[in-house]
């Protein structure tokens, strides 16, 4: 693997402002490698920029000094100025800084993430088939079955809340159905489709190989995800579980301050505080019975675990369930 240096161009975002004669420099600093790290980078930029009456610009340089450089070559061809420097109040912290040499490596080959995964959730009204699939195509994240006042802001919500737990969005097309249970799959109708939000991302990790996929079995999920990918209590929770063991569900996942509220249900109530939270308990199948057969001795790897309304497959040539 060489490990020399290159002077290669990356892509750098100036914030400043125009001044007319001169630009007040912000901010400049390399792009997010990631692409969907850029695009939300972005977006957050640009907002707060256009508030504060300046601009973002990108440029592709060796180093933020030559990419702000250029921008000011450029601003001083637009405003047919002889001299277009930066504002005195300009700031230079970041500009000033040295270039930091890239190292050359080679790229260790990814996994490819496709995958398919399902997961159960709920609304007040019902219970729900969460799927997704993870695909070669563009990258792209569509979520099918939400009324469509709902369904923008649940992508923001799931794709921040992975990101921002420090966790890969899946680079494919990424597709996500809700199927009512029970129904001849008529769209998600009720209020409170924030509470979807845990077990969307989840099946969507799953399916991009982040998480077993066999470790969705034998539980629900109930949350919504903040931005920072915390899980809070979304609206009418305590009907939420109910429809979930009307169904047969035996383990929930809830948000932490939930967790009383949900027990009333009659089901096992795990709390969580965050996606990562969410994730652990998972992979390391502690949403089974305690006394599962298949976990008694120790980590294992993910199964269909056996609950009060079925055996798991290993298990169905014997009687009563093993716990």
């Amino acid at each position: 693997m060489s490990t020399e240096t290159t002077t290669e161009t990356r892509e750098f975002i100036i914030v400043g402002q125009d001044q007319g004669s001169s630009y007040l420099l912000w901010d400049v600093a390399p792009s997010p490698t990631d692409a969907t790290k850029r695009t939300m980078a972005l977006e957050e930029i640009e907002i707060d920029a256009h508030d504060a009456f300046g601009s973002v610009h990108l440029e592709h340089a060796t180093s933020a000094r030559a990419a702000v450089d250029q921008l000011l070559s450029t601003l001083r061809e637009q405003s047919g100025l002889d001299d277009y420097p930066l504002s005195p109040a300009s700031q230079l912290e970041s500009y000033q800084a040295d270039p930091e040499p890239q190292p050359v490596t080679e790229p260790a080959p990814e996994p490819e993430p496709y995958g398919k995964a399902h997961a159960l959730s709920a609304t007040r009204d019902a219970g729900y088939q969460v799927k997704a699939s993870s695909v070669p195509g563009t990258a792209t994240f569509s979520v099918d079955g939400l009324p469509v006042r709902s369904t923008t802001s649940t992508r923001d919500r799931v794709r921040a809340g992975v990101i921002n737990s420090g966790l890969d969005w899946p680079m494919s097309n990424v597709l996500v159905k809700i199927d009512p249970i029970g129904t001849d799959g008529d769209d998600v109708t009720s209020v409170g489709t924030s509470g979807l939000d845990l077990a969307i991302a989840c099946t969507v990790l799953a399916a991009a190989g982040q998480l077993p996929s066999d470790s969705l079995a034998g539980v629900a999920m109930v949350g919504e995800l903040g931005l920072d990918g915390g899980v809070r209590v979304p609206y009418g929770l305590p009907g939420t579980v109910r429809a979930i063991a009307a169904g047969g569900t035996t383990a929930v996942l809830v948000p932490n301050s939930a967790v009383e509220d949900a027990v009333t249900a009659g089901v096992r109530a795990i709390g969580v505080g965050s996606l990562d939270e969410a994730l652990a308990v998972l992979a390391g199948q502690w949403h089974h019975p305690q006394d599962c057969a298949h976990c008694s001795d120790g980590p294992v790897s993910p199964h269909q675990p056996c609950t009060p309304a079925g055996l798991c497959p290993t298990c169905q040539s014997s009687s009563p369930a093993p716990f």
